[in-house]
């Protein structure tokens, strides 16, 4: 699936390619998969995320929960059901002793949690770390995530090469937002690689692949 990558000088031209509109218009789409529209209720509790927070530091789990149960159980309080209101220092405790004990998605939620003030203060350093454990655990969601802090600067020095690295990972494993970034990238032109409408066509049509076909989030 994927074709050798060229310099930054440009030439042979790759479907690996990055865009400063792929950034823009692609940025959210997988916090979009990963949390479904929740009240504003969901940080219920927050004053108590402190509290909850020092439980998702000890090993095992906030309630010692099993890591697979501790997941879902932190899923169901992240987006919210009907039997079970969304409350946000609990998914981020729940989360967190997973994560501690080695469970990539975890992690990654945990990532997206600490990203975006979920339950607990906004805070990109430990988002980025978070993401980081994920991805270097074959996690493309949290590939592609991480890539875009990548690009910004955003709790993470600013490595463009990284980010890119990221993308092409993340796009191996056919995660759909990684492949529709490359097929931007190399029809808008960026990061070194020529302009090629015809291969951002291809792109395209394995980006709407990866799209009918996308594995459930983590």
């Amino acid at each position: 699936m994927t074709q050798p990558m060229p310099s930054q000088g440009g030439g042979a031209t790759s479907r690996r390619a990055m865009a400063p509109a792929a950034r823009r218009a692609v940025a959210a789409l997988a916090l979009l998969a990963a949390l479904a529209p929740a009240s504003a209720s969901a940080a219920g509790g927050a004053q108590q995320s402190t509290a909850v927070v020092g439980a998702a530091l000890r090993p095992g789990g906030a309630g010692g929960l099993p890591a697979a149960a501790a997941l879902d159980q932190a899923k169901q309080y992240l987006r919210g059901t009907p039997a079970t209101p969304a409350n946000w220092p609990k998914a981020l405790a729940l989360f967190g002793g997973a994560a501690k004990s080695g469970d990539p998605a975890a992690a990654y939620y945990l990532g997206l949690m600490y990203r975006n003030g979920m339950g607990v203060a906004r805070d990109s350093r430990t988002a980025a770390r978070w993401l980081e454990f994920a991805a270097n655990r074959q996690l493309p969601a949290a590939m592609f995530v991480l890539a875009n802090l990548l690009l910004v600067g955003e709790g993470v020095a600013r490595d463009e090469l990284a980010a890119r690295r990221w993308i092409e990972k993340a796009a191996d494993l056919e995660y759909p937002e990684a492949v529709m970034a490359m097929a931007l990238g190399l029809r808008d032109g960026s990061m070194g690689f020529e302009r090629n409408e015809a291969l951002a066509e291809v792109q395209m049509r394995e980006a709407a692949h990866a799209l009918r076909h996308r594995r459930p989030e983590p």
